[in-house]
């Protein structure tokens, strides 16, 4: 069976080595830039108010994190879990985290 692993990670110097070793090890995945709500929040705020957030005066700034994708066989999940644990030192050194989904069916190529 297959699984759908999403990693959302701080965009820092330790998870772009991450990614460079999680590619040097044939894995293969989707990479798109996300935002936390506590950075989109402020510039959602109302409009009538005349209070400036400081986030919204930083948007020139990059948000720093993403969001990897990767489908896999659920009997090597646990290797990939454990490189990821291992590179954040459990979400502490990294700020982030992960989840897995089954898949019930894959085409194409990822």
């Amino acid at each position: 069976m297959k699984v759908l692993m999403f990693v959302t990670l701080d965009h820092v110097p330790a998870s772009e080595q991450l990614i460079r070793s999680l590619s040097k090890e044939g894995y293969n995945g989707t990479i798109i830039p996300t935002e936390g709500m506590h950075h989109v929040f402020p510039q959602l705020s109302d409009s009538r108010s005349k209070a400036v957030s400081l986030a919204a005066l930083t948007d020139d700034i990059p948000s720093g994190n993403f969001t990897l994708f990767i489908v896999l066989e659920e009997k090597d999940l646990e290797k990939l879990q454990e490189e990821i644990r291992s590179a954040t030192v459990n979400f502490q050194k990294v700020k982030g985290g992960m989840f897995v989904l089954p898949v019930s069916c894959v085409e194409g190529f990822f």
